[in-house]
């Protein structure tokens, strides 16, 4: 018998299979999403057309109300060839300008350009778009956060994207104006400015619901935000408490400059494994069922009994 610690310096030169992806129920980051079509996803839920549907939590909602506990503003450059969309470049726009793209020119990583007008005027990124994650804690009309089987509470994320970035950056920038009482002692010019721009935003339950608007394309599926139950002040200090736990988790998820799937491929046509909807690319590569079963199950059951933000567990 060969003990195979003798080879133990060989660990770093094999193959494990690379990334597994999760079911979307195991999602930490779940995406919320307007059905573009009728659709029979992995669990033989159909979506309808039109409703909101969280994957691998809620399906066919005319309503979603969240708290807000993250938002990021990204860069993306995207290239589309038949059915197949590709990410050419991306900022995670960390810290102040300038920001950095994935992409390179002579061999250092490429400068993003500043404003809209300044990208517009450089070849190469011209076709870059700005989009925006929010992401936050799935609630009830009164911030109550609704917990899984597990007793957590669930995370769910949107994407401000193409012509779905209006609604969310006219609402975000509605939030950032309020005048409040403050958070924070105390008060500086410092103080106010962060929480106009980081805590306002999560002082309200922020209540999520399809519509559409009109554009030279037709009529496009957007998000219509409406501010609505305030949160105490106190819970707004757990909130940023849960932003600041799990700031690594959103950044691994979103900051696609970490690694290969900055420049991966990342669509999917396999209506099956994951939706096709615009809002659903960038996702972590798609989960592969068995054959869904026939289902009449319109969502599921999440719970949202006997839960405060001191509960929470990761």
């Amino acid at each position: 018998m060969v003990d195979f610690s003798q080879f133990s310096n060989l660990s770093n030169s094999g193959f494990s299979g690379g990334k597994t992806p999760l079911p979307p129920e195991q999602e930490f980051f779940h995406s919320l999403y307007i059905g573009g079509k009728n659709r029979k996803n992995h669990i033989g839920v159909v979506e309808r057309s039109g409703l909101l549907q969280i994957r691998g939590v809620d399906y066919n909602k005319d309503k979603v109300c969240m708290v807000i506990t993250h938002v990021k503003e990204v860069l993306v450059k995207e290239e589309t060839v038949g059915n197949q969309t590709s990410l050419r470049c991306f900022s995670y726009k960390n810290g102040d300008w300038p920001w950095h793209g994935t992409s390179s020119v002579n061999g250092k990583f490429r400068v993003c350009g500043k404003t809209s007008a300044e990208r517009a005027a450089d070849q190469f990124c011209n076709t870059c778009r700005s989009q925006i994650l929010v992401a936050g804690i799935y609630t009830n009309e009164n911030g109550k956060p609704i917990t899984a089987d597990d007793g957590k509470p669930i995370f769910m994320f949107l994407r401000g994207r193409g012509f779905k970035y209006i609604s969310v950056s006219s609402y975000l920038a509605e939030m950032s104006k309020l005048e409040l009482d403050p958070i924070f002692d105390p008060v500086t010019e410092e103080s106010k400015k962060f929480e106009k721009s980081v805590v306002n935003n999560k002082r309200f339950v922020t209540e999520v619901s399809p519509s559409t608007a009109s554009s030279r394309y037709g009529e496009q599926n957007v998000f219509k935000f409406e501010k609505g139950s305030e949160i105490p002040k106190d819970h707004v200090l757990k909130i940023l408490q849960l932003s600041q736990k799990t700031l690594e988790k959103f950044n691994e998820k979103f900051d696609w400059s970490r690694g290969k799937q900055a420049v991966a491929n990342y669509g999917g046509n396999d209506e099956t494994s994951q939706s096709t909807e615009s809002d659903q690319k960038f996702d972590d590569p798609p989960f592969t069922p068995d054959p869904p079963k026939e289902s009449n199950r319109e969502e599921t059951k999440p719970k949202s009994d006997s839960f405060s933000f001191e509960d929470v567990e990761f």
